[in-house]
């Protein structure tokens, strides 16, 4: 399971303990007074008294309750409270809670060679990929907690045969994308990343989230992770680091005892359901004295509460207590979230007694998990949507878009969509991160910068490997895995990148058309003999930062290797064989030839200019050395001449195969 994540227990933090609390619920509180009700009178005897004392601090007797409640926004002036005699009551306790293929093997034939060059052209170039995978998860010991066997095998990688490669890596990548949902909050806790814990308690409650999903996907009951929650949320604001938090976290947290309180007030005497159902509340939800008397109680238990604040800004801040007492008046308001949150409450009930309903030994399976979450996640949303109701200002951090990817990763692991998985493991950094990003100014710590700086580079440059992780476990086919390889060496319009790098190395190859400078030499047959030709050089190019003009263009200094203008040329013609006096029969033949390496062998040195915007054109001038081989003819036979120099421009699409090095440029 944008592994889980703050909120994701927060979304059971809605959820209602099965008999967790000695006392009764405010339900049944509110219920024994409504039932004791006498016009507009309640005399508050012994027993009645007795089970009201845990929502009071200070009050000991039945006189003391009555004042408290002749005093509640809810009650006053509408029911009146009444003691009989002074009677000491015991006081209750409020109880709390993500290869080698350096050398060509040239063939005989001209498809046979076209086809073994751009094979092992690919190889090499899904080699070097594997090679900076190799040391980006050296680097980086985020990608080693989160793809723990993929490190390992990457570790060995050249130990490897290219072509088992793939197979002995992908193996890794399923069953670390199968443990991703652990993964996760691993990295959070990561020894670099303490001076973030340190001062951003919302990355620890992401840490405890994770746990105690992990404890309820292994068969915790919901009162247990609504104790656990709790429990976790209470060190949270009791740590030194609490002073960081930001307003909407203090919000969130303050909603979510809110929302506790809300549950566990709904609760009924009937162990088997985690709360009381419409029919139940059916006088609750129409009754006006009855609404009142459960309103108020609730008010009561908020305000024992004493610290539940709401903040707009760092020194405008609402009770929750007042908040409510401003809305005392709003009693069908009150009455329709109530039917609302029952509503949704019979929801996840049913899914919780599917879960718990299965034959002894029979597990849950999960899409059940998946079901049970979700319509939890629905309280959650609701419990937020209380709090905006009565005040549209107070906005609570929304960890729901963390908390429902989380749920989605859960979903698309049993599901095998490997690429959905990775991808929205990775949504949930990135919204970590993106959450500290917004808070991280208003904290002044050299070492909080140090450490968000490394996180934010891990998170910009391991997207392409994660989502090249999960593309090769998601392949069905050899071609699958091979469009996973050609996506992570360099997308289409990747010419645009050297615009707007601050240094940028490159192998490149252009395709496209020369132009030749006038040749002094005569004494001998040249290669270069056409002035114009189809050129296919394969080089590296070479973009320093003060050439780099952005929507301008670049200026690149292109070292070419090689040149396979004439294969190129020959495929490009696609000539016909004539093989009968009669011209409708007449068909393509495929020609043989003979190439070998060193015919191809062309270097040279070029200024290329990258035309302005995103056209992935390029102008080049410069000099180049050869080739052996200068021409394939119609018959198939290669023309191998005295190889020379010649100066030559020309016009072509500029084809960046993949980046030795880049650096982008900052934009103020």
């Amino acid at each position: 399971m944008k592994g889980r994540l703050p909120l994701i227990v927060l979304l059971f933090s809605c959820l209602s303990a099965l008999g967790q609390n000695k006392n009764k619920s405010i339900y049944l509180q509110s219920k024994n007074l409504f039932a004791a009700l006498n016009g507009n009178k309640i005399v508050l005897d012994g027993d009645l008294a007795e089970d009201l004392t845990e929502l009071f601090s200070d009050a000991v007797t039945a006189d003391d309750i009555a004042n408290e409640l002749n005093n509640n926004p809810f009650l006053k002036g509408k029911i009146t409270f009444i003691a009989p005699n002074a009677q000491s009551a015991g006081t209750g306790r409020f109880n709390s809670l993500i290869k080698q293929a350096g050398s060509l093997d040239v063939t005989n034939f001209a498809n046979a060679l076209a086809s073994l060059l751009i094979d092992r052209a690919k190889e090499e170039l899904n080699l070097a990929f594997f090679n900076r995978l190799q040391q980006f998860s050296i680097k980086y010991p985020e990608f080693q907690t989160l793809f723990p066997t993929s490190y390992d095998r990457l570790r060995n990688l050249l130990n490897v045969d290219y072509p088992r490669m793939l197979p002995v890596l992908r193996e890794a990548f399923f069953s670390d994308i199968e443990q991703l949902t652990y993964n996760l909050e691993a990295v959070l806790e990561l020894p670099k990343y303490q001076a973030l814990r340190n001062n951003f308690p919302e990355i620890n409650m992401a840490i405890e989230t994770l746990k105690l999903i992990h404890k309820l996907e292994n068969g915790a009951t919901p009162s247990e992770v609504i104790v656990d929650v709790d429990d976790a949320a209470t060190n949270i604001t009791r740590g030194d680091y609490w002073a960081n938090a930001s307003l909407g976290f203090k919000n969130l947290v303050t909603t979510v005892h809110f929302t506790r309180i809300f549950s566990e007030s709904l609760q009924g005497d009937d162990a088997t359901k985690i709360w009381i159902s419409l029919t139940d509340a059916k006088d609750l939800v129409k009754n006006e004295n009855f609404t009142r008397l459960y309103l108020g109680l609730l008010w009561q238990k908020v305000v024992k509460m004493r610290e539940l604040r709401y903040y707009k800004n760092k020194t405008d801040f609402t009770s929750l207590q007042d908040l409510l007492a401003s809305n005392s008046n709003s009693i069908l308001l009150f009455q329709n979230k109530i039917s609302q949150f029952l509503s949704l409450a019979s929801q996840v009930q049913h899914n919780y007694n599917e879960i718990k309903g299965l034959a002894p030994g029979e597990k849950p399976g999960p899409e059940q998990y998946y079901n049970y979450i979700n319509t939890s996640l629905d309280i959650i949303d609701f419990g937020l949507s209380i709090v905006k109701l009565l005040d549209k200002d107070l906005q609570p951090d929304d960890y729901l878009d963390i908390a429902r990817q989380s749920n989605n990763l859960y979903k698309d692991i049993y599901s095998k969509q490997y690429t959905m998985a990775v991808n929205d493991g990775f949504e949930i950094i990135g919204s970590i991160h993106d959450l500290i990003k917004t808070k991280k100014d208003d904290v002044n710590d050299a070492n909080v910068n140090i450490a968000f700086n490394e996180f934010s580079t891990f998170v910009s440059k391991a997207k392409p490997y994660v989502l090249f992780i999960g593309n090769v476990a998601d392949a069905k086919s050899e071609e699958d895995i091979k469009a996973a390889l050609n996506n992570a060496i360099l997308p289409v319009g990747s010419s645009s990148i050297k615009k707007n790098s601050a240094n940028n190395l490159s192998i490149q190859a252009y395709l496209g058309a020369y132009y030749s400078m006038h040749n002094d030499r005569s004494d001998a047959v040249r290669a270069w003999s056409d002035k114009f030709g189809v050129y296919g050089p394969i080089g590296i190019a070479y973009t320093p930062g003060v050439f780099s003009f952005g929507k301008g263009g670049a200026l690149s200094l292109f070292a070419s290797v090689f040149d396979l203008g004439a294969i190129i040329d020959y495929k490009l013609k696609k000539d016909s064989v004539i093989t009968s006096t009669d011209p409708a029969s007449s068909s393509s033949a495929s020609k043989q030839y003979t190439v070998n390496l060193g015919q191809i062998f062309s270097p040279g040195l070029h200024l290329v200019y990258g035309f302005c915007y995103n056209v992935p054109l390029s102008l080049g001038i410069g000099a180049q050395y050869g080739p052996g081989l200068s021409k394939i003819d119609v018959a198939g036979t290669t023309n191998v001449i005295n190889p020379s120099w010649r100066f030559n421009a020309f016009l072509a699409v500029d084809l960046p195969l993949f980046n030795v090095l880049n650096k982008t440029k900052d934009r103020k």
